[in-house]
């Protein structure tokens, strides 16, 4: 069950196309100034269960609430905290950043002025806002996209994809405005993505879809400052995972790489580790950083198949 500090709240979701399920139970929730990346191959189902959120797909059972408003039974009440890029964005051309965005203002019916000042300091659109969007980049029409989804203070920000396209300039600006809205405006944001190491640094949490079934990888929301993921290599490999595995201060110890082992275990418990791996002539430990492309690669079974 989600926390009451849920900003959205997935509770099994399921999604069924002629009798046949394409989204399969699935939960998860977001809380409030965090980033959830939600993973997985083209086709995996992402799109679909986006588009279940934004109130755009009917779902066939489960149930999501945004700010604890059921979208099912209050679809608009639940998406005035909702702004949404789900597609490409779409402009013309012989309009203005500017007039786009005044225009999108107007639709709110109240006065917006100090929001729209705020938005284009923080995504530093000032430097082209005026020109034209036919003279746009790709990474210029994506913040203006995501600044129409801020003009009315939402609390939810869901963005499909947004990665595609961009070059490693724009990449890096991307990833600099989603870390400052989320401080700045206590946003939380929904980013779908098949580009692991894109969304990495930016993600607290992720979700990986595989068959339409959702597996939450732990991410950096998830450790706390004492517990960690250690990586030992010694001599006696066997005997090592043997002696840790009869630790009750130790947690998932397992072969690593064939030639190492990996376990969870709070650093209190370090000169105790030292004096047990002793017996066994252990030549390293090191803290090991969580690794999307590595966790991935687990969950999905490719390290088993050899990356094929």
């Amino acid at each position: 069950m989600a926390s009451m500090q849920s900003v959205l709240a997935v509770n099994q979701l399921t999604k069924k196309r002629n009798k046949e399920p394409i989204i399969r139970s699935v939960s998860f929730s977001i809380e409030r100034g965090t980033v959830f990346g939600l993973i997985g191959e083209n086709g995996a189902g992402k799109t679909t269960t986006l588009g279940m959120i934004c109130g755009l797909i009917i779902p066939t059972s489960g149930s999501i609430h945004i700010e604890g408003i059921p979208v099912q039974s209050r679809r608009k009440d639940a998406l005035r905290h909702v702004g949404a890029l789900v597609e490409e964005p779409h402009f013309y051309k012989y309009l203005t950043g500017m007039e786009h965005l005044l225009y999108g203002s107007s639709l709110y019916g109240k006065d917006t002025n100090e929001r729209l000042d705020e938005v284009l300091s923080l995504l530093k659109m000032r430097s082209f806002i005026h020109k034209k969007v036919g003279h746009y980049s790709l990474g210029m029409k994506k913040r203006l996209a995501i600044a129409q989804c801020l003009l009315h203070r939402p609390s939810l920000l869901i963005l499909d994809e947004p990665t595609n396209g961009l070059d490693p300039g724009a990449m890096i600006e991307f990833r600099e405005i989603i870390q400052s809205i989320t401080t700045n405006f206590e946003l939380s944001v929904l980013i779908s993505s098949h580009h692991l190491k894109e969304i990495e640094p930016i993600c607290d949490q992720f979700g990986l879809l595989q068959d339409g079934e959702l597996t939450l990888l732990e991410g950096k929301s998830n450790r706390s400052a004492d517990s960690v993921v250690f990586v030992v290599e010694a001599n006696e490999l066997d005997k090592a995972l043997a002696l840790l595995q009869q630790q009750t201060f130790i947690f998932e110890p397992k072969l690593y790489h064939q030639d190492k082992i990996t376990f969870k275990m709070d650093r209190i418990h370090y000169s105790s580790l030292l004096v047990l791996l002793s017996q066994v002539g252990v030549r390293s430990i090191k803290e090991k950083s969580f690794d999307l492309e590595e966790a991935y690669m687990e969950v999905t079974g490719m390290v088993e198949r050899g990356g094929s």
